[in-house]
């Protein structure tokens, strides 16, 4: 083959290798494009079910929500929805909670179970069961104050209930709530299975020395709660322990905002997402503890 031949050979191969490169590109800022208008959607979606007069824009806004991909603002709003002024609107809320299929759920319908009207009364109670359901379903969740990890578990974890530090405006229901939610996080976590809520020392130390896992305690606290011009935000610290002994090991913290109006359903799910994000390395805490 002569040099003019192979000079040509690799233009064309060079062309080839930009072209699949800009493609690429264009790919990737396409798909960019795709989740940004998603969210954009959401948002809308979410600002028309806290803000719009008209009942029948709620509640369509309320079913477009149970169409896409579950997150905390979603079941928050949803969950605030579930409070509306009329039926249709929490029927639908409802409606959509049971088809996102996301537990987390569970305590706003529990608290309006008992609707005074009947229809949205059955879609909540319908809710629940299939909620329920969902979170029987998932492995080492079904019972978290009971252990999830089987025999394999390397390390057992307490999980206090979260405190609200330095004012924070959280009612004890929701802090109770945080707890719940906490420990079904902690007992999805690989080699970890979670102590039961009131288990005294003397009951903690002979499962540990039946077990030979390696005990630590979570006390959480919430440290802040802003309302902010992007919406609630809330901070939280987890404190690793020893247990029974409770000396300190590490502090994680997290922080999340939920976007949109403020109430308590934005408030609880923002508590939850600073909660997962702060136990993200808890993990690795307990490991570099242990190893010490």
């Amino acid at each position: 083959m002569g040099e003019r031949a192979v000079r040509v050979r690799r233009r064309r191969r060079g062309w080839r290798h930009l072209a699949a490169a800009a493609a690429a590109s264009l790919l990737l800022v396409f798909g960019f494009g795709q989740v940004a208008e998603a969210q954009a959607r959401t948002d809308y979606l979410i600002r028309l079910l806290s803000t719009s007069d008209a009942f029948r824009v709620r509640a369509q806004a309320a079913i477009s929500l149970g169409r896409v991909e579950a997150d905390a603002r979603i079941v928050a709003a949803l969950g605030e929805a579930l409070g509306d002024e009329h039926p249709a609107v929490r029927t639908a809320a409802a409606a959509s909670l049971e088809r996102l299929s996301d537990p987390s759920a569970l305590t706003a319908l529990r608290s309006h179970q008992r609707d005074r009207d009947s229809s949205a009364r059955r879609a909540i109670r319908r809710a629940i069961s299939a909620l329920e359901r969902v979170a029987r379903s998932r492995p080492r969740t079904a019972d978290p104050d009971n252990g999830g990890g089987g025999g394999d578990a390397r390390f057992y974890v307490g999980v206090g209930v979260p405190a609200a530090k330095n004012g924070a405006n959280v009612d004890r229901a929701t802090l109770q709530a945080a707890r719940a939610f906490l420990a079904q996080q902690v007992s999805q976590l690989d080699e970890v299975e979670v102590a039961p809520e009131r288990e005294s020392n003397a009951q903690a130390r002979r499962k540990l020395q039946r077990s030979r896992m390696t005990g630590y305690y979570l006390d959480s606290s919430v440290v802040s709660v802003e309302q902010t011009s992007s919406g609630t935000r809330v901070v939280v610290s987890v404190i690793v322990g020893t247990y029974p002994g409770r000396d300190m090991r590490a502090i994680l913290q997290g922080a999340a905002t939920v976007p949109g109006a403020a109430g308590p359903g934005a408030t609880r799910a923002a508590l939850e997402g600073a909660l997962r994000g702060a136990i993200r390395r808890l993990n690795q805490a307990m490991e570099a503890s242990a190893n010490r």
